[in-house]
């Protein structure tokens, strides 16, 4: 039981946080932007590919890590797609 609110809590958290990066540039914003995610069935999450074990590109050029397996997890319950977008931070 403890283990399933640990991932339920971890799910919850990545979840916001790619909802949160996804806003526009304004601090103040009057309505969030799940619809269009459901309407688009399409979402762009960034994330840092140099991050071991949370985002990281595979030899073969593939996205994984806890973070990305856990989102994907999570957007694909909704039947909604993850563009994964590799962030430069230099």
């Amino acid at each position: 039981m403890k283990m399933k609110n640990i991932i339920l809590g971890a799910t919850a958290l990545v979840t916001s946080l790619a909802l949160a990066a996804c806003g526009s540039g304004s601090s103040t914003t009057e309505s969030d932007n799940w619809s269009t995610y459901e309407k688009d069935k399409s979402v762009t999450i960034g994330f840092d590919k140099t991050f071991v074990p949370m985002g990281f590109e595979e030899k073969d050029g593939q996205y994984t890590g806890f973070d990305i397996e856990l989102a994907t997890a999570v957007f694909e319950k909704y039947g909604i797609t993850i563009d994964w977008q590799p962030i430069d931070w230099d």
